[in-house]
């Protein structure tokens, strides 16, 4: 491959560059020159203020060693670029592991959708069902199985129940209420550290699945919400959110996160029935936010 030719090539990427929003988001707080040494020639980047730029020649942070025929095949996305530079060799580099990997990140090319779902953990892990509450032997398959079809990454949240009241549940109505409401607060704020990660990068949060009517992760609905946190003994279902809910949708507002859409699943309990109808919501509400992305 000739000068003109790799030059064509290396433009090419930066132009897809800046047709892609996702990759724009990823050089935003990046710095660096990168050397591109193609069949022994150098071609220099700047990658800056979100940009990617060509530039003359500079001492280099970090180089990337290839032929003018991989070089090609990276831009056909015939070659995943980051299994050429960790996995094959095919792409050599000098510089940090740091700026590989984002590298790699602005080179995807794989069959991830960058869409997920935060759900309930309970959903994936019945065992931390108060007793008598579990209606599969390990999870709800059925969510599991609409969640994976429609190709969602699925991030389970912590069981705020587990981590403040023990698997048994022992500190259920003991813990003073603000107290207890400061331990969901820190258990929501993990999870929100989580999402603002995954929008950083340009991911689609499809929606957070609660569990209704959840004292802690109902969404539309709760249930025993006053007597977990020990100011009554009123087990009557309402409308609004779980402790756990509340706390999370406070934290997504107060940090300045996009709108989430958000929803339950109302749980199963043995010989209840109904399961069906259900699934068929959630395909429902799956499909439609799916549509708005």
């Amino acid at each position: 491959m000739n000068d003109q030719t790799t030059e064509i090539y290396l433009q090419k990427l930066i132009e897809r560059f800046k047709q892609d929003r996702i990759s724009q988001q990823l050089l935003k707080d990046w710095e660096q020159i990168i050397c591109w040494d193609i069949d022994g020639r150098s071609y220099f980047w700047r990658i800056g203020e979100g940009e990617i730029k060509t530039i003359a020649p500079q001492t280099p942070g970090f180089t990337l060693r290839c032929s003018g025929e991989i070089l090609q095949k990276i831009y056909n996305k015939q070659i995943p670029f980051f299994l050429a530079l960790w996995v094959t060799g095919e792409i050599k580099f000098e510089g940090s592991f740091s700026d590989a990997f984002r590298l790699g990140y602005l080179f995807l090319n794989d069959k991830r959708k960058r869409k997920i779902v935060f759900l309930a953990h309970c959903f994936l892990n019945m065992n931390t069902r108060f007793p008598e509450g579990a209606d599969f032997e390990g999870a709800n398959v059925p969510l599991m199985e609409i969640l994976l079809k429609n190709g969602l990454g699925i991030v389970q949240m912590p069981c705020p129940e587990f981590l403040c009241l023990g698997l048994n549940k022992t500190g259920w109505a003991t813990r003073p209420a603000e107290e207890l409401r400061a331990c969901f607060r820190k258990v929501a704020e993990g999870v929100v550290d989580q999402i603002q990660e995954y929008l950083k990068l340009g991911y689609k949060i499809v929606a957070i699945i609660g569990m209704n009517p959840s004292p802690s992760c109902g969404v539309e609905v709760t249930k025993g919400k006053g007597t977990m946190l020990g100011l009554n003994q009123d087990t009557s279902e309402v409308k609004g959110y779980g402790v756990f809910i509340e706390e999370l949708q406070g934290l997504i507002k107060e940090r300045g996160c996009p709108p989430i859409p958000m929803f339950g699943v109302r749980r199963t309990l043995p010989g209840e029935g109904g399961l069906e109808e259900k699934m068929r919501e959630v395909e429902k509400r799956i499909s439609m936010n799916m549509d708005i992305l």
